[in-house]
């Protein structure tokens, strides 16, 4: 006998989705995300309008207008677990009826760019350099939880030489010895050549390549602090070493291999863009940011908007 599916457990209180606190119609198709909610504002002042704005619990939205395109800025703070709540309710929003929690029929795919900032494990890219992700490296364990094929032969390669490695920096005594398995992910090909093109359009510095994504910021960034062992002693430096053809790690993050994983489930177009404002290998880091985030910014409203003209 076959097993009844299960409704949707979506959460909706009075028309609104949990977390994010927006209706149906207060969400744009496309959308940036960014963590930092002061960055929310700072993308949305460069939309001709805002029609409306949403404060909920750490989610930031602003959506408006930007040369004609309807666009929204969601901010959801730091981290994986944020992000696959955010990701979720815009999936929820997009594709679901909230009163009877049906999911409807033919409904247009998302774009999602993150604008975000990242450390630099590579010594040879300078500060300031906006990184352009390829590929995704999880090292959360958000993605697990969410079933999804390798996007192509290149992340499965990526995925078991990322193992290899970080296993290979675990103490044989370790509990934890052979049980940190990453994933990989892939950003959408359509935007990363829309990403590309707008950054060499706009004569901006950018890296293309592999974005790892921690679940947290000190050990799981191989960052030691005296007095807390860590389990992967060197983690930034021994990533820095994998190559898999013409990829590698260029950024150090904590959101895009989740986004990306979640948008190949959904079928939605994904891609990354992140100012790197510290040098792990130098010991470097930028006391002003702004003026790169900003050009990310530029960068991120260019590419969508090319999106979007092949979208319509």
């Amino acid at each position: 006998m076959a097993k009844a599916i299960r409704d949707s457990e979506l959460i909706v209180l009075d028309g609104r989705v949990y977390h994010l606190g927006l209706k149906q119609d207060q969400l744009a198709k496309q959308i940036f995300v960014v963590g930092d909610p002061d960055r929310a504002d700072l993308v949305a002042a460069k939309f001709d309008t805002v029609e409306h704005s949403e404060n909920n619990r750490e989610y930031v939205t602003r959506t408006g207008t930007h040369n004609g395109m309807h666009v929204s800025v969601v901010a959801t703070g730091i981290g994986t677990d944020n992000n696959e709540i955010a990701m979720v309710e815009m999936y929820t929003l997009n594709e679901f009826n909230l009163e009877t929690k049906v999911r409807n029929k033919g409904a247009k795919p998302l774009t999602i760019i993150r604008l975000g900032t990242s450390g630099g494990p590579q010594e040879d890219i300078e500060l300031g350099t906006l990184a352009i992700s390829t590929h995704g490296l999880g090292l959360d364990n958000t993605g697990s939880y969410y079933e999804a094929p390798h996007a192509d032969f290149d992340t499965s390669q990526i995925e078991k030489l990322a193992y290899k490695i970080i296993d290979g920096g675990i103490r044989k005594q370790s509990r934890f010895k052979g049980k940190i398995i990453p994933y990989a992910s892939k950003a959408s090909p359509e935007v990363v050549d829309a990403l590309i093109s707008s950054a060499e359009l706009l004569d901006v510095p950018h890296a293309v390549g592999i974005t790892a994504s921690s679940s947290g910021f000190y050990g799981p960034q191989g960052r030691e602090i005296h007095g807390l062992p860590i389990t992967v002693p060197g983690l930034q430096e021994r990533l820095a070493t994998l190559q898999y053809n013409e990829h590698r790690v260029v950024n150090f993050e904590m959101e895009s291999s989740l986004l990306f994983h979640m948008g190949q489930a959904m079928g939605y177009r994904t891609g990354t863009i992140c100012a790197i404002i510290a040098n792990r290998p130098r010991g470097t880091f930028m006391d002003d940011y702004s003026p790169a985030v900003d050009q990310a910014i530029d960068i991120g409203l260019k590419a969508m908007h090319k999106l979007y003209k092949t979208s319509k």
